[in-house]
């Protein structure tokens, strides 16, 4: 415990030397750090209200044995997976500014790959990654000069034009598993051009990997599904969104007929909002009901606003397969006693594990 006060404190140097000058030392940030580790003053929500504010729950308990894991094609891939954002300085902020500067305060070069050698130490054996040169290299680095065994999961950027120069780099960096980032897989759906999709799934396939497409939107996987489009897997983001900054359910349109870009209603709010991540969570736990191919799931959590234990038991007894969440290094214990503690209990799901 000594030695983590002592890194929190070299964190928040580091932290307040990026931030403007004559920042006091404690800053609103640091204050509202400092808060989340006390007991909770605020009231109660209202009757009827989402649950939100429980981040001060005890730390779970240690479970015995490995995460269990599942099949992604002849891949054996453990449940949880390790996301990309948070070491590649890309976190959803919603409104808070600062956040890019803390990240990059704290996710240098050396905590990255004591971060990966922390997944490995804690179970999990497949991690995000981001095509990008700071993170390929760091990815290079940590099999070359710590024996890294991480299996790499890429998103893949594409374009009408261009369909291979990630994919390339992904090949390159040793990537075993890729799928079309969901920005694109919603894209193409809304232009009406399933035909790169597919293409693009074809071609990581022919690259010797287990192809995805992954989307924001359920509509993408609806028509991907319908077409026979060749994906090994699907990947989503889902939760309940049932955290306070999604606002209330959106009441049913009885006059709302589908779109050719819009097949579904929404449930909640627009999606375009940083605050959002999930707007049709009955629509996509019916639609993976139906479903063969795994379910990987991801903002599982809404960029932090769920407590693991809800947000983890939601998806994986609604239908996920594999859930994908970013974590601190302080935070890989718990998510991995989490995990193995949801899945070696009863979990209210139906729906059949696909893999």
């Amino acid at each position: 415990m000594a030695g983590d006060a002592v890194n929190r404190r070299d964190f928040l140097k580091r932290a307040g030397a990026i931030t403007a000058a004559g920042t006091a030392v404690f800053s609103f940030e640091e204050q509202i750090l400092q808060a989340h580790q006390a007991p909770p003053q605020q009231a109660p929500p209202p009757e009827g209200a989402p649950p939100f504010g429980r981040r001060n729950q005890p730390p779970a308990p240690d479970v015995a044995g490995p995460i269990p894991t599942g099949k992604l094609g002849p891949l054996t891939f453990t449940r949880l997976i390790a996301g990309h954002n948070l070491v590649g300085w890309q976190a959803h902020s919603r409104d808070l500014i600062y956040t890019s500067q803390l990240l990059r305060a704290y996710f240098t070069d050396d905590k990255v790959l004591e971060t990966y050698q922390k997944y490995e130490e804690n179970g999990i054996n497949a991690s995000m990654l981001r095509i990008e040169k700071r993170s390929l290299e760091l990815a290079k680095k940590y099999k070359q000069e710590r024996g890294g065994k991480i299996q790499w999961m890429a998103q893949v950027v594409i374009n009408e034009k261009d369909q291979m120069s990630d994919l390339e780099k992904a090949v390159e960096a040793g990537v075993v598993c890729a799928h079309v980032r969901g920005l694109e897989g919603d894209k193409f759906f809304k232009n009406q051009r399933m035909d790169i999709l597919g293409t693009t799934l074809e071609n990581i396939k022919k690259a010797g990997m287990v192809a995805g497409l992954a989307t924001h939107g359920i509509d993408s996987l609806m028509e991907a599904e319908r077409i026979g489009l060749p994906a090994e897997y699907y990947m989503k983001t889902f939760n309940s969104a049932q955290y306070w900054s999604a606002g209330p359910p959106v009441a049913p349109d009885p006059n709302w007929k589908p779109t050719k870009d819009q097949l579904v209603q929404s449930e909640y709010a627009d999606s375009r909002h940083d605050n959002i991540w999930e707007t049709t969570p009955k629509a996509t736990a019916e639609f993976f009901a139906k479903v063969k191919k795994p379910f990987v799931a991801y903002k599982v959590l809404a960029a932090g606003a769920i407590h693991p234990r809800d947000g983890f038991k939601y998806a994986f007894e609604k239908g996920a397969d594999f859930i994908v969440v970013g974590m601190y290094d302080f935070q890989l214990k718990e998510g991995a006693n989490i995990t193995k503690g949801l899945l070696a209990g009863t979990l209210d799901r139906s729906r059949p594990w696909m893999a």
